[in-house]
């Protein structure tokens, strides 16, 4: 009888311990299946969020692009047009490329997916003030801001040593960086005496060689013997023109140097882009003093200016210039004779003020022409307006490297061939002081000497550098999501002299961040602004 129950009694716990067993399986089974279900669920969730983020992603490349042929049109329809009636430009009455126009740049919307969900963009630029402070404007700037490299090339060629005397006006240019650059840029292989050439670099780890010719970009200048980041970007890490306040108590160093001088970093001061049409304010072509054809240049002068001109501009380009002190006769005695060929090329209208002719190739014989324009400092705007406006010496179409008197900083003025650092401060404070508003600065550069802050000789020397207008733009255009936060940032250059206005220069800055606060970026009390607020610190200029 025991027996029996004992074998009974091991039968049930055996059954018992089966079915547990079964328990915990199904448990594990269970487990092991909502596991899964969760990590699909995840799974899918995260793919989902990929697939939104890629999509707006998406969205801000394709309102970056939307921005960048807005600015195009933009800039272009800035221009006069010799074709166009005056004032028809859907823009006409707006502020040119160069200045603020926060309403047409600032937090415009693209894509609308939603009153939550658009996708703006900002195009930003720096403004700089005579104290190097730096603000934002709403827009591009002008590429003749900066120093020109290919004019620093074209100067070193004509003269030496006058380029050299160019990049030494930059904020902390050595001798030896300026010629490491300029060996860089020229087109032999003899390295000047602090410079470097194909023997220098290829003893690098890598090795390579120098370009022997224009940087195809800023960035190329870390390849350059001397030229560090700290020079070239200075403290600015994030590009955005500016020192934020982690940057401004950064320990690589401070704003000025123990001489007190700005410390700018060269990627605020140099280009390689800059270019003008070589036309009038109203988009026509200027009239070349250097013409072939004497007779067709008389004609096109006798049509802008007065008949006297006309007839001095033919016997000055046959005759030149006279160093003859006796006295001379108005121009409408004596003859012109078209058939006789012009032996002279003038390098600046600005040489036929105060200038003479002698007719008659005997030294101290024959006749001295007077030149019928006069000119002092008091009434000379309407005279020098014109004659920058329409004539040139160039038959190009272009004009590369001219540098805008009315918005260079000093930095880059003094970088001029014969523009020192006390006139480079001597302009800033002219152009910047109380009441200038409305004086004609942007009619002409060479108010300078209406304002008595160069003579007439200096002014010739210094007028083939400078330039009230440009052509090529730089801005930043920042793309940003209202619902996400994410943003898209990039820097590009665009050249509106010749039509369709064309992208010259791109630079992905994503992985540098957003650059700006959404406060600066976004409408005035916009959604990413008062949901996200400021966001990064405020800045200061250098």
């Amino acid at each position: 009888m025991n027996s029996i129950t004992h074998q009974r009694s091991r039968r049930s716990r055996v059954r018992h311990s089966r079915r547990a067993i079964v328990l915990v399986l199904v448990m594990v089974v269970v487990t092991m299946v909502s596991l899964a279900g969760f990590s699909f669920v995840a799974s899918m969730s995260n793919e989902n969020k990929a697939v939104h983020l890629r999509g707006e992603q998406l969205r801000m490349e394709n309102a970056i692009a939307s921005a960048e042929e807005f600015l195009k049109i933009y800039v272009q329809r800035s221009k006069p047009d010799a074709d166009s009636t005056p004032g028809s430009s859907p823009f006409a009455q707006l502020t040119g490329p160069g200045g603020d126009n926060e309403s047409l740049m600032r937090g415009v919307v693209v894509d609308e997916d939603g009153p939550k969900s658009r996708i703006r963009f900002t195009a930003i630029a720096p403004r700089y003030d005579e104290t190097g402070a730096a603000t934002l404007q709403y827009g591009l700037e002008r590429e003749s801001n900066r120093l020109d490299l290919r004019s620093v090339a074209d100067w070193e060629n004509r003269r030496p040593g006058s380029g050299k005397m160019a990049l030494l006006g930059l904020p902390g240019m050595t001798e030896s960086i300026a010629d490491a650059l300029l060996d860089w840029m020229d087109s032999d292989s003899a390295p000047r005496q602090s410079g470097a050439e194909m023997d220098f670099y290829a003893s690098l780890n890598p090795p390579y060689s120098p370009r022997n010719g224009i940087p195809e970009s800023l960035e190329e200048l870390l390849l350059i013997k001397g030229i560090t980041r700290e020079l070239l970007f200075g403290r600015d890490a994030d590009q955005n023109h500016r020192l934020d306040y982690e940057e401004q108590s950064s320990s690589t160093g401070t704003a000025r140097d123990t001489n007190g001088e700005r410390q700018w970093p060269w990627i605020e001061l140099l280009t390689i882009y800059s270019n003008e049409q070589n036309r009038t304010r109203d988009g026509k072509p200027r009239i070349n003093l250097n013409h072939p054809d004497i007779r067709e240049l008389h004609r096109l002068l006798s049509e802008s200016f007065a008949p006297s001109f006309a007839a001095y501009v033919v016997l000055f380009r046959q005759n030149g210039p006279a160093l003859n002190t006796r006295p001379g006769v108005a121009v409408g005695t004596a003859p012109l004779d078209f058939t006789k060929s012009a032996r002279y090329r003038i390098s600046s209208a600005l040489d036929l003020l105060q200038s003479r002719v002698q007719i008659g190739a005997i030294p101290g014989q024959g006749t001295i022409v007077e030149c019928p324009l006069t000119i002092n400092p008091e009434g000379s705007h309407e005279l020098l307006m014109q004659m920058y406006d329409d004539l040139t010496v160039s038959p190009l179409p272009f004009l590369k490297g001219r540098v805008n008197i009315n918005t260079a900083p000093a930095e880059v003025l003094r970088s001029l061939p014969g523009l020192d650092k006390a006139l480079a401060e001597q302009i800033v404070a002219a152009r910047s002081g109380t009441g200038n508003t409305e004086k004609s600065h942007d009619d002409h550069p060479y108010w300078i000497y209406s304002e008595g802050l160069v003579d007439i000789s200096r002014l010739k020397e210094l007028s083939p550098f400078l330039t009230v207008g440009g052509d090529t733009h730089r801005t930043q255009i920042v793309a940003f999501s209202e619902r996400s936060r994410l943003s898209q940032r990039v820097e590009l250059v665009l050249d509106a002299s010749e039509k369709p206005t064309r992208r010259v220069m791109w630079k992905d800055l994503q992985v540098l961040g957003r650059g700006f606060p959404w406060d600066a970026i976004d409408t005035p009390g916009g959604i990413s602004a008062s949901q996200f607020g400021a966001g990064n610190a405020a800045s200061v200029g250098y």
